[in-house]
């Protein structure tokens, strides 16, 4: 008697301790490379909240900000590669950063999983500006060499490089100012301080709607529908000089192909939701969903053209 009470004690001790166990969800760690609030990490917080379910899997948000993203993805090259880390990343600390900033990571630390948006930097001036259309624009900037300034988001970010890979095609000069965003070089432009601004779509659709800018030109091979005025590199016949501000996400170098899958299927499959399709749209940007493979590729490419820029502008690091 003793005997079969201890028994169905030890079966019932055994059975609560495996409980949790088997009902715990696997936690998976989303290193953003920010502070909390921004695009990017708006982005990666909204999308996870829609992977979890295919991952099944709770993820946590870990913000890691400083050095333009470089820091936070510093510490996912650190990271074990067994598919519990991660880092929801805009492509500054990936393709430009690393040309003018000592990182301790390069290209073949970390694997790009996917691609999910991308929007274009556009370029605007105030109402008195004497051009209309992108192509007058640059024409202006072209007649009169080193007169114009453009407000960017730092010296050699991603919206000074853009810039440059289009003025370069034209043999313009223009002088750069640096700030730390849109919230710095949109007032300036108002102010009157710069001639042009050069930065992420949303500011410049708020302020073009009440008249205050005309937004001429933008980074992108296509049409932007936010701002269908401002002319496309298409139109110019330089698509190939397209520059976007995208974000993916990215695992260790070393991460098991079924665990990069894993995770490249989750996100795909949350990216296609009707909540982050409606996402996408608020927020002015373009869903374009690339896998591992194909993202890869872009993140080589753009790095090699980019480095190969700065090098030419004069602002790679030494050493």
């Amino acid at each position: 008697m003793k005997r079969h009470k201890w028994h169905k004690c030890a079966v019932a001790a055994m059975l609560l301790a495996a409980t949790p166990l088997a009902a715990a969800k696997d936690v998976i760690n989303l290193i953003i490379p920010t502070g909390p609030g921004g695009g990017t990490d708006t982005l990666f917080r909204a999308i996870a909240r829609y992977a979890e379910p295919h991952l099944d899997a709770t993820i946590v948000v870990q913000n890691v900000g400083g050095a333009g993203g470089t820091i936070g993805v510093a510490q996912l090259t650190r990271a074990k590669p067994d598919g519990r880390t991660m880092a929801g990343v805009f492509m500054g600390p990936l393709t430009t950063s690393p040309h003018t900033i000592k990182t301790s990571y390069g290209v073949d630390d970390y694997i790009p999983v996917i691609y999910l948006d991308s929007a274009p930097y556009v370029m605007c001036v105030r109402p008195d500006f004497p051009a209309d259309t992108g192509k007058d624009f640059l024409d202006v900037l072209k007649a009169s060499p080193g007169k114009y300034t453009y407000g960017t988001d730092g010296v050699a970010g991603p919206a000074q490089l853009a810039t440059e890979r289009i003025f370069r095609s034209f043999g313009i000069k223009a002088r750069d100012i640096p700030y730390r965003g849109a919230g710095e070089t949109m007032p300036a432009l108002l102010g009157g301080v710069i001639d042009i601004y050069v930065g992420s779509v949303p500011p410049a659709v708020a302020m073009e709607k009440t008249g205050s800018v005309k937004c001429l030109l933008a980074t992108s091979a296509k049409k932007t529908a936010a701002l269908p005025k401002a002319t496309s590199l298409g139109d110019l016949g330089i698509p190939d000089k397209e520059l976007l501000l995208w974000y993916g996400l990215i695992v260790p170098a070393g991460t098991p192909d079924d665990a990069v899958r894993r995770i490249e299927d989750a996100f795909a499959k949350a990216a296609n939701s009707p909540e982050m399709e409606k996402f996408f749209e608020t927020a002015g940007v373009e869903k374009t969903v690339l896998r591992r493979e194909a993202f890869t590729q872009h993140v080589k490419r753009e790095y090699e053209e980019l480095g190969q820029l700065v090098k030419e502008l004069g602002l790679k690091q030494d050493g």
